[in-house]
């Protein structure tokens, strides 16, 4: 027990339930809480923010319950910095839910608001916290309609009127740049007062909690409420003792969804208080609608049922929606803290920036890099002309010029040194055949054009997977980082290992399924009986319309398209055996990530192959199923089977993202609704792109890569030589990501070292179900273009050159 964490504080309905409840608060105490509790609370709020960590949420809530319950009751003044810990839904079925043994009803338990809050608000400091200012009894009943059990609580030294703190979010996207505004717009905001003279506040403006707010970064405020001493009006609370607020009186003017809301507090620690949402399931408003009639502009009409909780009787459905905190501004050190909610902290220009003294720590500290990774651009240190001084370096002079290669499969192809002309580096050279690519196939847009990448494709050389990590030629790598977080997938612990970078151009696209078409006709139609002469004559020389798949992207598509590159990293077995798994009981084995799937339309592909597994669409078994048969790697699987996943993922496997520069963070909101794989790099990867030459800020679109496979495309094969490439696999059922990256399948050669050839890979059938059963013949795989890795040495040289950069 502690000073303000007690078992006695809840009213327990037997000594069992007592006995149970202060066992479950020392297990916090001991196991969670540890002395700090905004260590412990920060800890909370990351999972509980984090869709990918859905299956530890129900302990998490049931931990802030038991916390809840246990909080002393305390009164609050002044102001208090505010961070949302969670939001849940209402649960309309929960009456029936509990008849069959559960808590909440299985709709509820999609979680659709905190999905959503996460993919959009959850981390942004938009809500920055309260005051709570001292108010005269006149105001307060003139704000409640005179009701007479308030009046009768007032005290002039625990009731409160109050209000929130808003703030602009950091780089916002396109839904939450217009956070602030339709707030104002809709709860009346106001600007943060300056000083007490300020007018149009309901409550006394004291100096001195002014002189606290400055340590909480805001700038609007509003959403009114009344706040006094009171009992829990939660079912299940049994009246216990609690600080609450109100929202629902209609004099306050409310705009919906606070027409439902009660918030309640307790204090846990010393400065912090912990509060729960309340929301009422029945007999509430919509919102008021004031007539605009002359005449009648005073009077307003409440849509539902006005608040008036004079009746007794009147059950309202009172349901806890979620936690949040107050903490004191005096505490704002251990508040902004790394291991607290360091997003709170005061940005530059903000209030608190300078009052917390984050500007001279900014100034005195630079960001210190986790685990620090030599960067390959300072070997080159004295090259300053990064288009044509590396000549004059030796080393540097020898990577741009030097092919990796090996003997193509086609006798034909030659030697692709005779493509890399006088004083040439590799990638200027590719610029160039750029530029041919696409003035031969504007008009014309057939493969025959793209020979000179084909060559140098087929003779480049696959990548490696060396003790689980990805590895090139020379060096071999970009960097070799170790994330210092600590991370989970569903439940257990996969830290971020081995990862590698790479930064991406594409070369030229290609409309691939014109081929497939275009196969299908000569494989089956006489195009005499079906065109005139002339016509007929034109599809038989194989002229092709134009490219207008390249022309979009080389005037268009590069200034928009925020696609950076790609990261790797070492994957466990665990991992691996459930990404690569084709089982038919796949919803049984991984309900949290199937739920995802199905919880993201842009995902369907995907779950339809959940589906079909389930329906045994395929007769015949994938090449894993015998490693998968005696259960997922957490139910079942036995030892020899974990060791196959275990050697397989340390011989030819990567977990893999595509990378996102900041031309994202315009339409980040609805990436995080399409993609369940979409996210903000950790803070020391972050901090990794960010010395980079070309930093990014989200990953997405994940992937595996898998390295020594045999090329799908019969244009890099010759008979029985078969071109060895190294692979990337978005279409397994597991993987998720938003159509149409489902049907993609690319491959991958080092062309020098550190420059990678890519061939962008996809199924012409999207309609197709994948299954690794079926030959990939069957799938129709078609060349859509081609595009580079590139190490940090060769990115600055990119960009030097202006190789498809996204600026004129």
């Amino acid at each position: 027990m502690s000073k303000y964490l007690d078992y006695r504080n809840f009213p327990c309905a037997s000594r069992e339930e007592e006995l149970k409840l202060a066992e479950q608060l020392e297990s916090i105490i001991t196991n969670d809480l540890r002395g700090n509790a905004f260590s412990m609370l920060g800890n909370f709020q990351r999972i509980l923010s984090d869709n990918r960590q859905r299956e530890q949420w129900d302990g998490i809530f049931e931990k802030l319950g038991i916390l809840f319950s246990c909080g002393c009751n305390a009164i609050l003044d002044g102001p208090m910095i505010g961070v949302p810990v969670a939001i849940r839904d209402s649960d309309y079925f929960r009456h029936t839910a509990q008849m069959f043994g559960r808590d909440r009803s299985a709709v509820a338990a999609v979680e659709w608001m905190a999905t959503c809050w996460n993919a959009t608000f959850a981390n942004t400091g938009l809500w920055m916290g309260k005051t709570f200012e001292p108010v005269s009894r006149e105001t307060v009943a003139s704000s409640c309609d005179n009701d007479p059990q308030v009046l009768a609580h007032f005290a002039p030294a625990s009731t409160r009127i109050g209000r929130n703190f808003f703030r602009e979010p950091p780089n916002p996207g396109l839904l939450q740049s217009l956070g602030i505004p339709v707030l104002t717009r809709v709860w009346q905001l106001k600007e943060r007062p300056s000083d007490s003279s300020a007018s149009d506040f309901l409550g006394e403006l004291l100096p001195q909690n002014l002189e606290k707010e400055k340590n909480i970064p805001y700038s609007m405020t509003g959403g009114i409420f009344l706040a006094q001493p009171g009992n829990s009006v939660v079912p299940g609370m049994n009246g216990k003792p609690v600080y609450q607020l109100n929202y629902r009186w209609p004099a306050l003017e409310p705009a919906y969804p606070m027409t439902r809301l009660i918030d309640e507090l307790v204090q846990i620690a010393d400065g912090v208080y912990l509060g729960q949402l309340v929301m009422a399931t029945s007999h509430y408003s919509l919102g008021a609608m004031r007539s605009a009639i002359p005449g009648l502009e005073l009077d307003k009409w409440e849509i539902g049922e006005p608040y008036r909780p004079v009746d007794a009787n009147r059950d309202y459905g009172y349901q806890n929606n979620g936690f949040f905190l107050m903490m004191d501004p005096a505490f704002a050190a251990q508040v902004y803290a790394d291991d607290a909610f360091p997003h709170l902290r005061p940005r530059p220009g903000e209030s608190g920036y300078i009052e917390l003294g984050y500007d001279r720590l900014a100034a005195s500290s630079p960001p210190v890099q986790a685990n620090p990774v030599r960067s390959p651009d300072r070997e080159y240190a004295d090259v300053s002309d990064w288009v044509s001084g590396w000549r004059d370096n030796v080393q540097l002079s020898r990577k741009f010029t030097t092919f990796c290669r090996e003997t193509s499969t086609r006798d034909d192809d030659g030697d692709v040194q005779e493509l890399l002309g006088q004083g040439e580096s590799i990638l200027q050279m590719l610029q160039r055949i750029q530029q041919e690519i696409a003035e031969q196939s504007c008009l014309d847009d057939h493969l025959r054009h793209f020979e000179k990448l084909n060559r140098l494709f087929r003779c480049g050389t696959a990548p490696r997977i060396v003790d689980g990590l990805f590895q090139g030629q020379g060096k071999g790598f970009n960097t070799r980082f170790n994330a210092p977080e600590q991370l989970f997938w569903y439940g257990r612990e996969e830290p971020c290992r081995g990862l590698d970078y790479y930064h991406g151009a594409t070369l030229n696209l290609h409309l691939g399924i014109g081929d497939t078409l275009r196969q299908g006709l000569d494989a089956d139609t006489d195009l005499n009986s079906m065109f005139p002469s002339g016509l007929a004559c034109l599809m038989q020389s194989d002229a092709r319309g134009p490219n207008i798949l390249d022309a979009v992207w080389a005037n268009i598509g590069r200034f928009i398209f925020p696609w950076a590159g790609k990261s790797f990293e070492r994957i466990s077995g665990r991992k691996l055996s459930m990404l690569l798994d084709e089982s038919c009981d796949l919803a049984e084995r991984y309900p949290e990530r199937v739920a995802e799937l199905r919880n993201h339309p842009a995902s369907w592909p995907h779950y339809d192959l959940v589906k079909k597994n389930r329906e045994r669409y395929w007769a015949e078994k994938g090449p894993y199923a015998t490693y998968l048969e005696s259960g997922s790697w957490d139910k079942g699987m036995s030892e020899s089977e974990r060791a196959f996943w275990e050697r397989e993922a340390n011989d030819h496997w990567i977990f893999g993202n595509n990378l996102q520069d900041s031309r994202i963070l315009a339409t980040d909101d609805m990436m995080r609704m399409l993609d369940m794989n979409y996210h903000p790099p950790i803070p020391s990867i972050q901090q990794l792109a960010d010395a980079g030459p070309s930093p990014f800020v989200r990953q997405g679109y994940i992937f595996l890569g898998v390295s020594d496979r045999e090329s799908i495309l019969p244009m890099n094969n010759a008979g029985e030589k078969k071109k060895r490439v190294f692979q990337f696999h978005y279409r397994y059922p597991m993987i998720g990501g938003p159509a149409p990256i489902g049907t993609c399948l690319d491959e991958l050669v080092e062309i020098a070292e550190g420059l990678f050839l890519g061939q962008l890979i996809y199924s012409t059938l999207p309609l197709k179900p994948f299954h690794t059963s079926v030959d990939p013949a069957e799938y129709k795989y078609q060349l859509f273009g081609y595009f580079l890795l590139l190490d940090n040495t060769w990115e600055r040289h990119r960009r030097a050159i202006g190789f498809d950069v996204n600026t004129d």
